[in-house]
C-alpha cells in the first residue's frame, strides 16, 4: 500500500508595492509602520499573516474594534476564496483560516485585552496600533510571542503621541536590534490619485491632513500647546548635570479610578529662571498612601520642598506639612491661568521635560494631546478632559514655581488696626509693624 503525497500547490499572493515590498522582506522581528491612509496596510497585513499560516505558523491579527476586525476579515476571505479547496478551510464563527500544515489566521478584537489570553503564537499583527489599549501588547501579546519566538507588525496611522510613538522611536534607534519602525505617507502608494491627495489637502486642517496622510505625529487638532510637539526635541531632552535650583516641588491631582488618575509631577526652577519637569507618577489604585508616598519620594529623590495639590485634597496639606514639605497651598485653580503661565515658559524658551525621568516623556504626551472641543461642539472651546491628570498635577507645579522669588531683603509688613481716642470706629491703621 502507498501513500500519496499531497499535492504541490503554487499560490501566488496579491502583489505589493514597492514600499511595502522592502518590509516585507526585511528581516527584523518587531517591525513598526506609520502609514497615511490608503497606503495599504491591510494588504501588507494579511500578506505576512499568510505567509506564514502557509508555513505552519499560528497566526492572529488583531484590530481595536469587532467593526475593524470583520473589515480585516473580509480582506482576508477575499484572498483565501481563490485558494484551492483542499489548501484552506474556513472557520467563520471563529473568524479563523486553517490552512495545510497546521498553520491558521484568527481575527482578534482588542477592546478587552484580557480575552486574548491563550496559548503561544507564531506571530500577530497590530492594526491600527495606535488606537489598541498598549496592555494588550505589553500584558497578554508580548509574552504570547515568547516560546516560539514569534514576530509582530505594529502598523498605523499616527494618533499623536501615544504609545505607538514610543515603538517607533525604539525602531528608530539602531541599538535596539530586534526592532525597525518606518514612515510612509499616502502618496507612496502608486495607486492612489494624485487629485484626490490634493482634495483632502484642500478640505482638511493642516495638521489633521499631516497626520492622516502625511503619516506624521503632529499635535492633536485644537491642541492647546501646538508649540511643544513642533519643537520637540527642543523641549524634550535630557537635563543637564549641576543646574542651580532656586525652588523644586511637586504638583498633585488626585483620581481613583483608570480614567482619572492619582497624578505626582515634580520638577524645579532653576537660577536662570527656567523650569526642568523630572519625573511624573500615575496611578488608578485609589490609595492615598501610594500618592502620598510618590510626593515624599520626589521630596528625598529630587529635593522637593513646596507642593501644590488638587483642591478636593486640601485636606492633604496638614499632612504634607508634617512630612517635611515648608511651602504647601491648593494648586492655582483658574485652569485658563494655568495654561497661559505654562504658554509663556514655552514661547520664552525656558521650560524643559528630563527625557531620563521616568514617567515624563508620557506626560509631555499628554500635553501634546491636551486641546479643546471644536468649535461645532456643545462644549467649544472647553478642554476635553482625557488623560490629563498629569497634565492638571504639572500645570499646578508651574504656576506655584513662576512666581516672582520673595525679595530676602523686604521683610512682610503687618498692619494693626485699632481705635484711637476721639475715634468712633477703627476706620484707618493705627501702627504699621515690620515683622
Amino acid at each position: 500500500m502507498t501513500t500519496e503525497s499531497p499535492p504541490v500547490v503554487d499560490i501566488t499572493l496579491p502583489p505589493l508595492h514597492p514600499s511595502q515590498r522592502l518590509i516585507a522582506k526585511h528581516q527584523a522581528r518587531f517591525k513598526v509602520v506609520c502609514c497615511g491612509r490608503r497606503w495599504g496596510k491591510t494588504l501588507l497585513a494579511m500578506t505576512l499573516c499568510l505567509r506564514s499560516a502557509l508555513q505552519g505558523k499560528r497566526i492572529w491579527h488583531v484590530a481595536p474594534t469587532y467593526k475593524q476586525t470583520l473589515e480585516g476579515w473580509s480582506y482576508l476571505l477575499r484572498i483565501v476564496h481563490q485558494l484551492p479547496v483542499m489548501i484552506a478551510k474556513v472557520r467563520t464563527a471563529d473568524l479563523q483560516v486553517d490552512f495545510v500544515g497546521g498553520g491558521s489566521v484568527q481575527m482578534r478584537t482588542a477592546d478587552n485585552p484580557d480575552n486574548l489570553r491563550g496559548s503561544g503564537l507564531d506571530g500577530v499583527v497590530l492594526d491600527e496600533a495606535a488606537t489598541i489599549k498598549p496592555e494588550a501588547w505589553d500584558l497578554v501579546l508580548r509574552p504570547a510571542l515568547a516560546d516560539k519566538q514569534g514576530w509582530a507588525l505594529f502598523i498605523s496611522t499616527p494618533q499623536h503621541f501615544n504609545w505607538f510613538y514610543d515603538l517607533y522611536e525604539r525602531g528608530q534607534d539602531a541599538s535596539v536590534g530586534d526592532w525597525q519602525s518606518w514612515t510612509f505617507p499616502t502618496w507612496d502608494n502608486p495607486y492612489i490619485p494624485e487629485h484626490e491627495i490634493e482634495a483632502a489637502q484642500r478640505d482638511m486642517l493642516p495638521e489633521d491632513f499631516d497626520q492622516e496622510f502625511g503619516a506624521s505625529f503632529t499635535a492633536i487638532g485644537g491642541a492647546v500647546f501646538r508649540l511643544l510637539s513642533a519643537n520637540r526635541q527642543m523641549y524634550l531632552r535630557p537635563m543637564p548635570i549641576g543646574l542651580e535650583w532656586l525652588r523644586r516641588g511637586v504638583g498633585m491631582d488626585w483620581g481613583t479610578t483608570e480614567g482619572h488618575k492619582a497624578a505626582v509631577v515634580s520638577g524645579g526652577c532653576t537660577k536662570s529662571g527656567a523650569v526642568w519637569f523630572t519625573s511624573s507618577w500615575l496611578s488608578s489604585s485609589g490609595s492615598s498612601d501610594q500618592w502620598r508616598d510618590e510626593a515624599v519620594r520626589c521630596q528625598s529623590s529630587h529635593g522637593a520642598w513646596l507642593a501644590r495639590v488638587d483642591r478636593s485634597q486640601s485636606s492633604e496639606k496638614d499632612r504634607l506639612k508634617a512630612v517635611g514639605f515648608r511651602d504647601v497651598e491648593v494648586g492655582k485653580a483658574d485652569v485658563e491661568g494655568r495654561i497661559g503661565d505654562l504658554m509663556g515658559l514655552i514661547i520664552r524658551k525656558a521650560v524643559f521635560w528630563d527625557s531620563n525621568g521616568p514617567g515624563v516623556t508620557e506626560f509631555f504626551n499628554h500635553l501634546c494631546a491636551y486641546h479643546r472641543y471644536p468649535q461645532n461642539h456643545a462644549k467649544a472651546g472647553q478642554i476635553v478632559e482625557e488623560e490629563d491628570d498629569d497634565v492638571d498635577a504639572g500645570l499646578y507645579l508651574n504656576s506655584a514655581l513662576v512666581l516672582p522669588p520673595p525679595n530676602p531683603l523686604m521683610r512682610p509688613l503687618r498692619v494693626e488696626y485699632g481705635q484711637r481716642p476721639g475715634q468712633e470706629r477703627a476706620s484707618e491703621p493705627r501702627k504699621q509693624v515690620w515683622v
